[in-house]
């Protein structure tokens, strides 16, 4: 009994480590597979991304070279893909060998995406193109040439800025006080024809006269007064006479004829001085009239021209107050603070003094209150001045009525007509003839006082405007090259199909691009101020790029690098001689592919304009950087306005020399102050930081790359997404392995004896 109670119990050790065996087994079994999967992930891995990476080696050399771009070629990526993947996992023919992860490729898909035509990816390429080389140049290059006169650039773009805006006032001002004073001698000028009327000469004692001798004035109006009362009376003495004798029916014939003839001779002097009398008083009535009208026409108005002269007075005060706190200065304070290796010596801290010292000579423009309101007050005193005097001509003409029957005398009307003469020539000598005693000709000293560069002034603008004009001619030569670039039109008209699809593609408007060549302003203020608002703009850009690189610096870097500019010395002979032959050298100089960095910058699509626009914008930079140094030539004139003017007919005269010498040498010096030489191209550079427009100049940039290549950036990707699923055949309880991986993860899957996994992988340029 015992053996066999001892038998059933070995029978039942070995039945448990049977089962202890085959559970250990079973777990060993579990985490051999499990190893083996996890290998197999990682290799998987290791497979995708170097697939992957291996299709985006296939990019497109032209664009790397060329432009230093990476964007995909036109190769089979899902081809290279596969094939890389297959080699990878091919065993080999020996029937012998033994690997521990036979894996298999059951499918792969590949997805190429990001396109190098959107803005975002060429925008993020450029930057990685840019990044080291294009703050070094440009600050070698261009910042620390325009470093030294930043401080003197702000001066005098404060200074031509606050002069302008005075010239204006100043001028409309002055404009206004003459027409006040104009309107002031007008309206005396209508009491001139009075004066006559009254008296033909000024007198104090009024001889009498006798009828017959005409009536011209009020003058012979009394001297004939009392000859005709005295004839009036004899007259009807006369008349009497006869009616007596008529009733007494007595006759006289001999008396009678001579009497009747003394009578018709009483009749027509008397008729004669009382028609000379109305008409003379007519005609004083009616230039009284028309005096009266005109001076509450013309003073009234004077008035408002007064007030015109005062608000603008006004305004240059508030211009002056504000000429310190301009916001544009800003940008010249960032470059002026920069500390950047390299930089050359600031220009002499007193010629940027010398600057700012011509706004502190702006008070003299001002027209002191008191004086503006003694101008108002003598305005007033001829207003009751003319009231009262058209009063005194009334009462001349109400005393002069007695040649009508009035109750009046010879002294009473002698006296009417001395005293209103007297008046009314009071009235004139103080505002229509001349002489010591006018009011309006010592307003007019005074004013004048003021005044005393003006003529100067003008005559300098002339010259300026006049030399304007000749830079303005020497633009419209260069603008009809269009009539013998005809030819390149096809390529242009190419090219803006290009730059139309860049902006479609990337969902944005096409604006309106039309050209019509580029101009100066025929005004040497506005062309100044032009002028120095792009210098204002350029700093304030540059001060910008300093304190924070910006995508745009790259961009504007970039094209510079890579896009050819126009060969500015082929206009050499047109700027020295506008009047010479166009050669063909110039006109294959016209061809898109030979001015691409204007192009980028200005966006014409013609074969001049954008040439035309690039130098009529170097003749403004030119134009204020002579402006700077003419204002501390001229800083000694005196007057502001004539500093000013004086400094824009220098700043065009020199403008004009430095182009003809750019575009026989390609460079200039920056200015007389500082002898650093200054390239057309890196113009060029300066003025796409002034023109702001990321997108427009990213798909004129795409555009080029796409008709110089005949690659469209729109249709090549930059980014690719792969995606493998590869197998393995599972050497141990496919279903508990199954079990345990979907437990585990949710992507990988078992079918059968075989484990597969999905694996992607991402790979940009």
């Amino acid at each position: 009994m015992f053996s066999k109670w001892h038998t059933d119990q070995r029978g039942s050790v070995s039945i448990f480590l049977i089962l202890i065996l085959a559970i250990v087994f079973t777990f060993v079994a579990l985490f051999i597979d499990y190893a083996r999967i996890a290998a197999m992930k990682v290799q998987s891995e290791r497979l995708v991304h170097s697939a992957v990476r291996s299709v985006m080696s296939a990019y497109e050399p032209e664009l790397q070279q060329e432009y230093g771009l990476f964007a995909y070629g036109e190769s089979s990526g899902d081809q290279i893909m596969s094939g890389v993947l297959n080699d990878s996992m091919d065993h080999g023919d020996r029937g012998d060998a033994f690997s521990i992860l036979p894996l298999e490729l059951d499918t792969s898909s590949l997805q190429m995406e990001r396109m190098l035509g959107e803005y975002e990816i060429f925008n993020r390429q450029i930057g990685e193109e840019m990044k080291y080389k294009a703050p070094i140049d440009f600050t070698l290059e261009i910042v620390n040439k325009f470093k030294p006169i930043s401080e003197s650039m702000k001066e005098a773009s404060n200074t031509v800025d606050v002069l302008k805006k005075l010239q204006k006032l100043y001028d409309k001002r002055e404009d206004a006080l003459d027409e006040m004073l104009t309107k002031q001698k007008k309206a005396a000028q209508s009491v001139d024809n009075i004066a006559n009327l009254i008296m033909d000469q000024a007198s104090t004692h009024i001889s009498n006269e006798s009828l017959g001798g005409g009536i011209h004035s009020g003058k012979d109006i009394a001297a004939q007064y009392d000859d005709f009362v005295l004839k009036s009376n004899e007259l009807e003495r006369l008349i009497a006479q006869r009616q007596e004798r008529s009733s007494a029916d007595k006759s006289e014939d001999d008396n009678e004829d001579a009497e009747i003839a003394l009578m018709d001779s009483y009749r027509s002097l008397i008729s004669g001085y009382q028609q000379g009398s109305s008409s003379v008083l007519s005609s004083i009535s009616n230039n009284q009239n028309a005096s009266r009208a005109d001076h509450l026409k013309m003073l009234p108005e004077a008035l408002e021209q007064w007030e015109e002269a005062y608000k603008m007075n006004e305004q240059m005060k508030q211009v002056i107050t504000e000429s310190e706190n301009r916001s544009q200065s800003e940008g010249y304070d960032k470059v002026t603070r920069e500390d950047s290796p390299g930089s050359t010596e600031e220009l002499s801290k007193e010629d940027s003094e010398a600057i700012r010292k011509i706004r502190g000579q702006t008070e003299k423009l001002l027209l002191p209150e008191a004086l503006l309101q003694d101008l108002k007050k003598e305005i007033e005193v001829q207003i009751n001045h003319s009231q009262a005097l058209d009063t005194q001509v009334s009462s001349f003409s109400s005393t002069m009525s007695g040649a009508f029957g009035t109750m009046s005398s010879s002294s009473q009307m002698k006296s009417a007509v001395i005293e209103t003469r007297v008046q009314v020539d009071d009235y004139l000598r103080k505002y229509f003839i001349s002489g010591s005693e006018n009011i309006l000709e010592a307003e007019l000293r005074k004013l004048e006082e003021n005044r005393s560069s003006d003529k100067e002034r003008k005559e300098t603008e002339k010259k300026a405007k006049a030399k304007l004009k000749d830079a303005a001619n020497i633009l419209n030569k260069i603008n009809e090259l269009s009539d013998k670039a005809g030819g390149y039109m096809e390529e242009y008209r190419t090219l803006q199909q290009y730059y139309d699809d860049s902006v479609t593609f990337n969902k944005q408007s096409v604006g309106d691009s039309s050209y019509q060549g580029a101009q100066l302003d025929n005004n040497p203020y506005d062309a100044s101020t032009s002028a120095m608002d792009n210098m204002d703009g350029l700093f304030g850009s540059m001060g910008g790029m300093l304190t924070g690189l910006q995508d745009e610096f790259y961009q504007n870097e970039y094209a510079s690098l890579y896009f050819h500019h126009f060969d500015i010395t082929q206009l050499g002979s047109i700027v020295s001689n506008p009047d010479s032959s166009i050669g063909n050298d110039l006109v294959e100089q016209l061809s898109i592919n030979k001015q691409e960095l204007e192009y980028i910058l200005y966006g014409f699509h013609n074969p001049v304009g954008n040439v035309s626009a690039a130098y009529a914008e170097i003749f403004g930079v030119r134009l204020a950087i002579r402006t700077m140094e003419g204002l501390v030539k001229n800083s000694k004139l005196g007057n502001p306005l004539l500093i000013l003017a004086a400094s824009l007919l220098y700043g065009i005269e020199m403008a004009m020399l430095d182009m003809i010498q750019l575009c026989q040498k390609g460079s200039i010096e920056l200015s007389t102050y500082l002898k650093v030489e200054m390239t057309y191209r890196d113009y060029l550079r300066v003025f796409l930081f002034i023109h702001s427009n990321n997108d427009r100049k990213m798909s004129r940039m795409l555009s080029l790359i796409r008709f110089n290549t005949g690659i469209n950036p729109a249709e090549r990707a930059t980014y690719s997404s792969g995606e493998v699923r590869i197998g393995m055949k599972l050497w141990f309880l496919p279903g508990i392995m199954k079990m345990f991986g979907s437990a585990t993860s949710g992507e990988d899957e078992v079918e059968g004896n075989r484990y597969y996994a999905i694996k992607q992988a991402d790979y940009s340029y």
